[in-house]
């Protein structure tokens, strides 16, 4: 692993620019239940409280705004998506080029019992595993965690003891999950 940090550090401003993009895709995307949420509770529940134009007016902001949210947030994943390639193709060819380079640099007597395309096959297996952890670590646990933590504090600014049913209820899925791995 220490190695695998190694290499990601020549990355760090991609690597922030994605987590970047991807906080905002997360965000984004969960602003996008929260207008419509706002369009029931203030214009659907209680149409009579307002005149024809207030209610269209109204609700015409909203729907737009969440065509705003939806936009920046598909904008931002694209964006997110392209940059995380990039990171994956850079970080895969250095990783490729290095271990290639280290096997033709060694004495022919070690590799003498190894099958030709052996060493390519390692290789190439280390490239497509990084590629698939840096990918996951970036569209799927850190999106998780800005979502868990958007979540919280939407929670905490309806009532604060809704943190604390979450994070139990989130300890419970996370423990239940590793009780399944570990089978």
């Amino acid at each position: 692993m220490k190695l695998f940090f190694e290499y990601l550090k020549n990355y760090k401003g991609l690597i922030f620019f994605a987590l970047l993009l991807a906080a905002i895709n997360q965000t984004f995307s969960l602003l996008d239940p929260y207008i419509f949420g706002k369009i029931i509770d203030r214009f659907a529940s209680k149409p009579a409280d307002y005149s024809e134009n207030q209610f269209i007016k109204g609700v015409g902001i909203l729907i737009l705004a969440a065509v705003g949210v939806a936009m920046v947030s598909r904008i931002a994943k694209a964006f997110q998506d392209y940059v995380t390639s990039l990171i994956i193709q850079k970080f895969g060819a250095r990783v490729y080029t290095d271990g290639l380079q280290h096997s033709l640099q060694l004495p022919f007597h070690q590799f003498e019992d190894q099958k030709s395309g052996e060493t390519l096959s390692i290789l190439q297996k280390v490239r497509s595993d990084s590629e698939k952890f840096i990918a996951n670590c970036i569209n799927v646990l850190f999106a998780s965690l800005v979502g868990i933590v958007f979540v919280m504090i939407y929670a905490f600014s309806v009532e604060p003891r809704l943190v604390l049913i979450y994070f139990t209820a989130s300890f419970l899925l996370l423990y239940s999950l590793i009780s399944l791995v570990k089978r």
